[in-house]
């Protein structure tokens, strides 16, 4: 580890309500028909089935046998929460309804939502479909990874599917906080007998981007008050804190084997950071840790970690890698290295 005079902490912010009730919301299969393993693209066709076009409920009225693209599908499912649209996508993507609630699971676990099981893509009540606001919280985290890709969508306060065709459909935000809280752009509403009025919300201010979970809510009025009470909570105590822009320069290093010296070591992204508001650098330790050693080594490649150390222990990494290809010595090389330590 080489220590440095740099600083400053960083974390991803969830801020819930901790109640526990039955809810998917169609969040996490969202999450899925985006992630999909790079089994789709929004280009391609889904054909419905019969069972998708039976769900009822809140629909886009696909009718068996209707094409429609996956960017199409996926527009009413962010939007309009569409039940017949995420269960085509989720037969697309895993071949039927029960492989891809099994998918969802088995992803859910992974995630580490361990408060959460369940049944179906669409939220329908059931018993055993069960979530925790903590759970959602982590889901929406890794969405959110996915920024404009996710966010042009969510943003949407109204679109159309079947535009360009004799049976256009409108698309009408189910979250109406869009446009009326400063820097909102998604994430998803939800309803059902059991779970209430149900808002997993996503904001954006001044590079901090929080998340909060709301459940059981008994109007669509409280939903939005209780969560622009915890939005506001969060950008009143945090702020970014800008490190380091993209390929800043952090020092040279000579790896092992190498045919050249001193080889300058840059941040493969940017340092920026999310603190307490009132944080300085002097709270901050920061070191960087080298964990490729030896050439060769390929542009681009990650060679270590800028480490950075809060006030409360917290660790927070960022990769490093060299600005140039590192090229192994040959013989020749080796010999010409030697006879130079030899005779100077």
């Amino acid at each position: 580890l080489y220590k440095i005079n740099i600083g400053v902490p960083g974390s991803s912010n969830a801020i819930e309500i901790s109640k526990r009730l039955g809810l998917s919301d169609k969040l996490t299969s969202k999450a899925f028909s985006l992630l999909g393993d790079n089994k789709i693209s929004f280009e391609d066709q889904v054909v419905c089935s019969s069972y998708a076009s039976s769900m009822g409920g809140t629909q886009i009225f696909l009718e068996e046998g209707e094409k429609m693209s996956v960017e199409d599908l996926f527009k009413a499912v962010a939007i309009n929460s569409a039940n017949d649209a995420i269960t085509a996508l989720g037969e697309h993507l895993e071949g039927s309804t029960e492989a891809f609630v099994e998918k969802m699971n088995k992803t859910a676990s992974e995630l580490g939502m361990k408060n959460t099981h369940f049944k179906n893509p669409t939220g329908f009540d059931d018993k055993e479909h069960i979530t925790t606001p903590k759970d959602m919280a982590i889901i929406a985290f890794h969405l959110v990874q996915f920024d404009e890709l996710l966010f042009k969508f969510t943003r949407l306060k109204e679109a159309y599917v079947r535009e360009n065709t004799s049976s256009p459909f409108w698309l009408v935000n189910t979250n109406k906080m869009l446009g009326h809280y400063d820097g909102m752009d998604g994430l998803k509403t939800g309803y059902t007998t059991l779970a209430g009025y149900n808002l997993t919300a996503t904001a954006l201010r001044d590079g901090v981007r929080l998340i909060s979970v709301v459940m059981n809510e008994c109007s669509i009025k409280e939903r939005s008050s209780d969560t622009t009470k915890l939005l506001n909570y969060g950008f009143s105590k945090l702020e970014l804190l800008r490190l380091y822009p993209l390929h800043h320069s952090l020092l040279n290093y000579t790896f092992d084997k190498a045919l050249s010296k001193n080889t300058e070591i840059i941040l493969k992204k940017e340092a920026n950071l999310i603190v307490d508001k009132g944080t300085t650098i002097n709270d901050l330790e920061a070191t960087i840790e080298i964990t490729t050693k030896c050439a060769p080594i390929g542009k681009g490649e990650i060679v270590g970690n800028l480490i950075i150390k809060d006030h409360k222990g917290n660790l927070y990494k960022f990769p490093l890698t060299v600005k140039e290809e590192v090229k192994i010595m040959e013989y020749i090389d080796y010999l010409k290295d030697c006879l130079e330590k030899f005779f100077f």
